[in-house]
């Protein structure tokens, strides 16, 4: 038995977990607030502090009774990959991490120029570089180079300065740099954004040993550090999801949903973007939805303060209570004749049938765009464990889903893409999946 490290840098949270390479399941974990700083435009991060946060977090799960040092055969490190890390000639972070989902991009939007950048998500890293080339200039001007927030963690594991930055390609798509064709960075965009000074880090396969883990003798020192990839697709990877054809849902922060395509069509619509997938010659479309922004609000209007289960138990029709009004942030709101009895269970239920047929019409649309019928749709998220929720997706659509009940599915994915970096090839080590209420 081959253990393998994931880390895994999401928006709210840092996971660092141990993952039996045979099984696919995990040994150990440890969890910690990915650190935010607020700012008017939804917040930055501080790299030396996650740093911190990782190294500890790396630090508490060797000390698991679970894992056996000796056993280790490699780590890898995935992320968000719109967020940019901006270096200087001795590799420390200048400037701050623009979140991924914060306003900086769309403010800069409006001062770009080049129509070229006009159809792409304003979350994208050429965005965030234009806005820090107008309101933090100096910080700019110190970097010489830049790479992705989990490329960052990668390549102070295995000691290297701003020489060695590269970046991922999975994240690279996640830029607006990336030219698809020819699988290169474009240095035009960065001028044309007030960055073009900075020079290009070097692109590397995800799947890819960067270096070792260098601990000065202390466990784990000189293990293989491979480089992972954008959060979703490190999933997929873990899922299976692994030939062209394949789908996944990833209901998270926003509800990320990718088909695998080994070729991409001539036009695509503005709310669908495309990449390069985090293993093979394989390419994504995408399309993401608010999915878990939109649950976060309802949650909040009905069922402030109270446990998860509370929620789902209410969800579900045999325990569904009836009433004549819902009391909404403290308000009463009467709904008026309905053929029911309304429950703020009842309204959960219908968002929750709403998102699975807006899925449902998504992976219809990503048929069209690739030409052909979907092949697996793997369906993984926090929700997935909940069987209301399962049968709700079901019932959305005539395919058969198969769901990922591991709530850690990214963090299993980083690990298992360190494996296959580490083994060479692609492997076919999964997740166990979950097909209408069976364990397959």
């Amino acid at each position: 038995m081959t253990l393998y490290l994931g880390v895994d840098i999401g928006t709210t949270r840092t996971k660092v977990g141990c993952v039996d390479g045979d099984t696919g399941l995990l040994v150990a974990v440890a969890a910690a607030p990915t650190p935010v700083h607020d700012d008017a435009l939804g917040g930055t991060r501080d790299a030396g502090a996650l740093i911190e946060t990782v190294q500890g977090l790396l630090d508490e799960v060797l000390d698991h009774p679970e894992v056996q040092v000796g056993r280790l055969g490699g780590l890898a490190v995935g992320s968000v990959g719109e967020e940019v890390v901006l270096l200087d000639a001795d590799g420390a972070v200048t400037g701050p991490v623009l979140a991924w989902h914060a306003e900086h991009g769309r403010t800069a939007r409006r001062w770009v120029t080049d129509p070229a950048l006009s159809p792409l998500d304003d979350t994208f890293s050429v965005f965030k570089l234009a806005w820090l080339a107008r309101e933090r200039p100096e910080e700019l001007a110190r970097a010489v180079t830049f790479t992705s927030l989990a490329d960052h963690v990668a390549l102070t594991l295995v000691g290297d300065g701003a020489d060695g930055a590269f970046l991922n390609v999975s994240h690279s798509s996640r830029t607006g740099l990336l030219d698809l064709d020819s699988t290169s960075l474009r240095a035009d965009r960065l001028a044309g954004v007030g960055a073009g000074h900075l020079r290009l880090p070097r692109l590397v396969p995800s799947g890819t040993i960067v270096g070792t883990w260098r601990r000065d003798g202390r466990p784990a020192d000189g293990l293989p550090v491979v480089t992972g990839g954008h959060d979703h697709w490190c999933g997929a990877f873990g899922a299976g999801v692994r030939r062209a054809g394949d789908v996944y849902v990833s209901a998270g922060t926003s509800e990320a949903q990718v088909m695998l395509v080994d070729r991409l069509p001539a036009d695509l619509p503005p709310d669908v973007d495309a990449g390069a997938f985090v293993s093979g010659d394989l390419l994504y479309l995408h399309r993401a939805t608010p999915a878990g922004r939109i649950y976060q609000a309802w949650r909040e209007l009905l069922y402030a303060g109270e446990e998860d289960d509370v929620l789902w138990d209410e969800v579900l029709p045999d325990h569904d209570v009836p009433a004549a009004s819902v009391d909404v942030a403290g308000r009463t709101v009467e709904l008026g004749p309905l053929p029911f009895e309304p429950t703020r269970g009842r309204l959960m239920t219908s968002l929750f049938a709403g998102l699975a047929q807006e899925a449902e019409r998504t992976t219809a649309r990503l048929e069209v765009l690739a030409g052909r019928p979907a092949a697996d749709v793997v369906v993984a998220g926090l929700p997935a464990s909940r069987p209301g929720w399962r049968g709700l997706r079901q019932d959305a659509t005539a395919r058969t889903l198969h769901f990922v009940t591991e709530p850690e599915a990214t963090l299993v994915g980083v690990a298992l893409l360190a494996r296959a970096g580490v083994e060479g090839g692609v492997g076919t080590t999964t997740m166990t999946t979950t097909t209408g209420g069976t364990t397959a």
